[in-house]
């Protein structure tokens, strides 16, 4: 008796210690506990697998999981914890063998239904990846992350209405977040209103002036119907964003447009300074052949090889 309420104490010490951030000491009560309890308790084996795995240590963490099945073979926590490791590793087919029985266990384990959806999508096995997110949707419905991945995945199909709704709900989750709102913007241009992806996507910067790609796609909407107006959206960027080569070279395509050439030429160096590997791609921009063949650019390249 004396040694279950010795255990409780350490236990209880241990979740102040994790509430603290203080992980190493969670780590040694936690630990003591176990102990204790001849290491029999699969919730504190579970918990001191968890802390190896944020402190780096996910051999050590494997070893514990492996322990907790030892113990119980269907601890759906221990799958799990094996695909997370699993899959921060790359080791993806294994990450989703581990998902999978997890939910074969729990089948209302949320948290493993949207990493197996999301293994799913880096594989781009993107239909098992929707199937698996909308599975965690119909359990809950307001996951805003499940509704924005897996309505980015039906956008990049060109399933645009069924992108609409996914984004919508995101949008009603979060109103005021800055990828649902800059999402809106991505299928409200697709349906060609424009009025209405320009309202999302300035809503957008203001709740998160770093995001560059805000900018770039508020300002791909004036490039040509107002290019001096795209240009003031790229500064802007430019100015609040740290070091984006893409911003760069965009605005080189504007001041092209403009017949800005010394200016494009400035801003094209700019980008290559920042992103070296960016000059295939420049070479081969039709827009950009007058800036590319300029006396300044073509030096700033000749010296960049004489230099490697």
């Amino acid at each position: 008796m004396k040694e279950d309420v010795l255990i409780q104490k350490y236990i209880e010490r241990a979740y102040k210690a994790l509430e603290d951030d203080k992980l190493v000491k969670a780590l040694d009560l936690f630990s003591r506990a176990n102990e204790l309890s001849n290491e029999e308790d699969v919730d504190i084996i579970i918990e001191i697998a968890l802390i190896y795995d944020s402190l780096g240590k996910s051999e050590t963490a494997k070893e514990y999981y492996n322990k907790a099945l030892r113990i119980d073979e269907n601890e759906e926590r221990a799958y799990y914890g094996l695909a997370v490791i699993y899959d921060e590793d790359e080791l993806y087919d294994e990450a989703i063998r581990l998902y999978k029985k997890a939910i074969y266990i729990s089948p209302n384990y949320h948290k493993a239904y949207f990493f197996l959806a999301n293994v799913y999508d880096i594989c781009g096995e993107e239909e098992l990846a929707i199937i698996t997110y909308e599975k965690l949707l119909s359990l809950n419905p307001m996951d805003f992350w499940a509704n924005t991945n897996v309505g980015s995945i039906y956008e990049a199909l060109g399933k645009n209405d069924l992108a609409y709704k996914r984004f919508s709900k995101a949008l009603e989750i979060k109103p005021n977040n800055y990828l649902a709102l800059f999402n809106m913007g991505v299928i409200a241009f697709k349906f060609n209103m424009i009025n209405k992806a320009i309202g999302f996507y300035n809503r957008s910067i203001k709740m998160n002036p770093i995001y560059a790609y805000s900018y770039l796609n508020l300002a791909v909407i004036y490039k040509y119907k107002d290019t001096e107006k795209g240009i003031e959206v790229l500064t802007k960027g430019i100015e609040n964003c740290e070091e984006v080569h893409f911003l760069y070279y965009n605005r080189s395509c504007f001041y092209t447009l403009i017949g800005e050439n010394h200016k494009a030429c400035n801003d094209l160096i700019e980008a290559l300074n920042i992103y070296p590997d960016f000059l295939k791609y420049i070479l081969e921009d039709e827009e950009l052949e007058e800036i590319t063949n300029m006396n300044c650019f073509k030096e700033f390249v000749e010296n960049e090889i004489n230099d490697k």
